[in-house]
């Protein structure tokens, strides 16, 4: 198990495999505030094969992101500000979003999905408040979340693979840079 990874998550993907992968990510893109890289790294950590991550991931991301999508659209931008402070949404958040997808049309959802740290439903409001076209929204979805599943799935893997190793190295470098420190401090 690894230590960014909250317990209920583990247990959803350790127990369920593909269909816990497909509910954390859905869950996360849609209304539910989960970093994704904690998803996606963790399945990656755990041992979920990459392809299982990518394609569960890619589905349960895109789902969810129509969930956002369909808030931002038939809910309106009233609830949104209203109630997106539950899920760490903020005015400032969804105007910038708004602005960005107004700007770059379709490709704000792909740049929005590849892009680490911005939920991806910030950017599936946006798309349903500018009344962004369903199925470019899909399609732009789907090709953006790839990429972003791909790189993080590997990465939670050669953390956990690597990890002994580089804590080893890092406590080295740090034992180093310590006695340097000491001897540069005692020198003067």
């Amino acid at each position: 198990m690894t230590p960014t990874l909250p317990p209920q998550i583990t247990e959803l993907i350790t127990k369920h495999g593909d269909v816990g992968t497909f509910i954390a990510m859905f869950l996360e893109s849609s209304i539910v505030p989960i970093p994704s890289e904690v998803v996606i790294a963790g399945a990656g950590a755990i041992g979920v094969p990459l392809w299982s991550i990518v394609i569960w991931g890619a589905l349960g991301s895109t789902l969810g992101g129509m969930v956002g999508y369909a808030i931002g659209r038939y809910a309106g931008l009233p609830v949104i500000l209203k109630f997106g402070k539950y899920i760490f949404i903020t005015p400032h958040h969804v105007q910038k979003a708004e602005d960005f997808a107004k700007k770059y049309g379709a490709w704000s959802v792909l740049i929005g999905r590849v892009l680490p740290v911005i939920p991806f439903k910030v950017f599936s409001i946006a798309a349903g408040l500018t009344c962004l076209p369903f199925p470019a929204f899909i399609i732009f979805t789907m090709i953006g979340v790839v990429p972003r599943l791909i790189i993080l799935a590997l990465f939670g893997a050669i953390v956990m693979q690597y990890t002994k190793p580089f804590f080893m190295v890092a406590a080295g470098i740090a034992l180093v840079a310590g006695l340097f420190f000491l001897w540069k401090k005692h020198r003067r």
